[in-house]
C-alpha cells in the first residue's frame, strides 16, 4: 500500500499573515512539519498540497528544497485538491493535516495505518489528542464519493461530509487517556500561537521536532505558563469554525 501524507497549505492567512513561512530557529513552520513527518518510516510520499495561486509558489519552492513533492490545485476546493494530489502520485491511502500544525503526532501514523488495515474505515480521526496533534486517515474511494455528493465548492471545513451524512464508516482512534488534553492548543492561527511554539522550541531545543507526542505533552504539563500563552485562542478558533461549517449535498 502506497501511503502519502498530504499537507493542506496556502499562504492566504489574514489573522497571522504568511504564518507557514514564519521562522523558528531559522526554519519555516512548514519546514519543521516536514522534518517531523520524515521521522515516520511508513510514508512513501510527503506532499504539500497547495493552490495554483502565484502567492503559494513559495510553498512549492520549500517542498523542492526539502526534497518532498508539491501539488498545485484548486484554491478553495480542498477535497478536490487532496483527491487530485492522491491520483497524481498514485497513492492508495492518504493521511492529512493542515500546514499550521508543525508538531503533529507523527508517532500515531503507524497506528492509523494499522486501524485502516483492520477496519477499512473511510475516515480515521484522532480527536482525543490535543488540537494540533491530530491527523486524519482518508480512504481514496471515500474521498471520491464525497466529491460526487457534495454541492459546495469551498471545502476548507470538510469533516461533516464524512461524519454527518451517514454514508461513511468513521473511526476515532483509541488514544491513551494520559494524552488527553482538551486545553492544549498546538496549531498556528494567531500571534499568541506563534509565541507558544517559540516557547516550546526554546524549552525543548532544536530537536523539538523529534520529540514524541507524549514527551511534548509532559513538557507542557510542567510548563503551564506556556500553555497559558494561547489557551484563549481555542475559543476564538471554535467560533470561527462554527461560522464556516456547512454541509450542502446534491
Amino acid at each position: 500500500m502506497k501511503t502519502g501524507f498530504l499537507i493542506t497549505a496556502r499562504m492566504k492567512s489574514t489573522r497571522l499573515p504568511k504564518k507557514l513561512t514564519l521562522k523558528i530557529n531559522d526554519r519555516e513552520i512548514i519546514a519543521w512539519l516536514i522534518d517531523r513527518l520524515k521521522q515516520c518510516q511508513n510514508l512513501n510520499e510527503i506532499v504539500i498540497t497547495t493552490s495554483s495561486n502565484p502567492q503559494d509558489k513559495i510553498l512549492c519552492q520549500i517542498a523542492k528544497r526539502e526534497n518532498v513533492k508539491c501539488f498545485e490545485g484548486s484554491e478553495i476546493d480542498v477535497l478536490e485538491r487532496l483527491y487530485m494530489a492522491a491520483k497524481k502520485y498514485e497513492l492508495d491511502y492518504i493521511i492529512n493535516i493542515t500546514g499550521d500544525c508543525p508538531l503533529v503526532s507523527f508517532d500515531f501514523i503507524d497506528q492509523i495505518l494499522a486501524a485502516y488495515e483492520k477496519t477499512n474505515a473511510d475516515l480515521i480521526t484522532t480527536f482525543k489528542l490535543p488540537h494540533g496533534f491530530y491527523i486524519y486517515g482518508i480512504k481514496i474511494s471515500a474521498l471520491e464519493k464525497v466529491l460526487e455528493i457534495k454541492n459546495e465548492v469551498d471545502t476548507e471545513i470538510w469533516g461533516a461530509y464524512f461524519t454527518e451524512t451517514g454514508l461513511f464508516n468513521v473511526v476515532d482512534l483509541d488514544i491513551p487517556s494520559d494524552l488527553h488534553r482538551k486545553d492544549y492548543r498546538l496549531t498556528l492561527d494567531y500571534p499568541e500561537d506563534f509565541d507558544f511554539f517559540k516557547a516550546i522550541f526554546a524549552g525543548l531545543g532544536r530537536d523539538t521536532f523529534k520529540k514524541s507526542t507524549k514527551e511534548i505533552i509532559e513538557f507542557l504539563d510542567t510548563h503551564p505558563e506556556i500553555v497559558h500563552l494561547n489557551s484563549h485562542c481555542e475559543e476564538l478558533y471554535q467560533k470561527r469554525y462554527d461560522q464556516q461549517r456547512k454541509l450542502e449535498l446534491k
